[in-house]
C-alpha cells in the first residue's frame, strides 16, 4: 500500500501546479492534518487528453508512491456531470490497480470559479475590482471565470493565472467556500479520503 503521507495532484496548467499543493496544504491543515507531505504536482493538460492517457499518467504518477489526486477544470463541452466523471476516472484508476488511493475532483468550470465564490477575498488580491461590480451568484455557471476575473479590472489590468492564482488560493476563506462552493465540497472530501 502508498504511503498516505504523500499526495500528489494531477494538474491541468502552469497557474494549477502553483496554486493547487497551496491550497491542498490549507485544506490539510485545516482539517488537523500536519504530517501529509505534498509534493510537485504532475502538469497533464485538460480532462480530456488526461482521459485519453490516463493509464500512463496513472502509472507515472505511482512511481512517486503518493496517493494520488486529479485535479482538473470541468469545462469542456462534454462536461455536464462532474460527479459522474469523478466516478468514471475512479473505475479507470481501480482497473489498473484497485489497491492504489487514487481520488479525482473537477472544480466547475474551472479553479478561478473557487474565486468567483469568495468575493472578499479575491477582491483584497485584485484591489482593482471596482466595489460596484457584483460577483456572480453561481460562480460554477460561469464560462471563463479567468476572463470575467480580468473584464472586472480597469483596462490594461488583466488576471495572470501564474500571478494571482497561487496568492488567491494562498488567502480563501476555506469555512466559506466549504458552505457555498459544491466543487470545494467535493475537493475537500477528496483530499480527507486519501489521508484518512
Amino acid at each position: 500500500m502508498t504511503n498516505r503521507q504523500r499526495l500528489l495532484a494531477i494538474v491541468e496548467g502552469e497557474g494549477d501546479e502553483r496554486a493547487v499543493p497551496v491550497l491542498l496544504r490549507r485544506i490539510l491543515e485545516h482539517h488537523g492534518h500536519y504530517g501529509v507531505q505534498v509534493l510537485k504536482p504532475q502538469r497533464r493538460g485538460e480532462l480530456p487528453k488526461v482521459k485519453s492517457n490516463f493509464a500512463r499518467f496513472f502509472e507515472a504518477a505511482m512511481l512517486e508512491n503518493a496517493a494520488v489526486l486529479c485535479v482538473l477544470d470541468f469545462d469542456c463541452e462534454w462536461c455536464l456531470d462532474a460527479a459522474q466523471e469523478e466516478q468514471n476516472l475512479m473505475s479507470m484508476a481501480r482497473g489498473i490497480r484497485s489497491d492504489y488511493p487514487f481520488e479525482a475532483c473537477f472544480i466547475v468550470k474551472e479553479f478561478e470559479s473557487l474565486f468567483l465564490c469568495d468575493a472578499a477575498t479575491t477582491r483584497s488580491v485584485l484591489p482593482a475590482i471596482s466595489p460596484d461590480t457584483a460577483f456572480p451568484d453561481h460562480p460554477e455557471s460561469i464560462r471563463d471565470a479567468k476572463g470575467w476575473l480580468s473584464t472586472a479590472q480597469p483596462k490594461g489590468m488583466a488576471y495572470k493565472p501564474t500571478t494571482h492564482q497561487a496568492k488567491i488560493a494562498s488567502q480563501l476563506d476555506l469555512p466559506h467556500l466549504e458552505k457555498h462552493s459544491p466543487s470545494f465540497q467535493r475537493l475537500t472530501r477528496a483530499v480527507l479520503n486519501l489521508v484518512q
